[in-house]
């Protein structure tokens, strides 16, 4: 029995493992979308309108309607983006659909955005 169990938990480790260690950052020290993917096991998608641009920052506010995929009701917040460059494509006021992925430590990183 003891056996069986030191297997199954050198088996689950192995398995983080090979999950863990393909995390790749670019050239701007931040993750690759893939990897964001990876890291992700949903794809949620909002309607809403830019409320306020920091792209020092890499974040973006947004009063968004209800996104039932994660269970929110409407509501005005701040996302990340991984690419600065999505936030060029936006202004202030602009109604928006964008695409989201919540990783590690309820992160909510915006992978597309695009004005209507």
């Amino acid at each position: 029995m003891k056996l069986k169990s030191i297997i199954a938990a050198s088996m689950t480790v192995l398995a983080l493992g090979a999950f863990i260690a393909p995390i790749q950052v670019n050239a701007e020290n931040t993750f690759s979308k893939q990897t964001l993917m990876l890291a992700s096991n949903q794809i949620h998608h909002g309607v809403g309108t830019v409320t306020a641009i920091d792209s020092k920052a890499k974040k973006i506010e947004l009063k968004h309607g209800p996104i039932k995929s994660i269970g929110w009701m409407g509501m005005k917040m701040f996302f990340v983006v991984d690419d600065a460059e999505l936030l060029d494509e936006v202004e202030v006021g602009d109604k928006v659909d964008f695409e989201f992925i919540e990783t590690g430590g309820k992160r909510y990183v915006i992978t597309n955005i695009e004005v209507q």
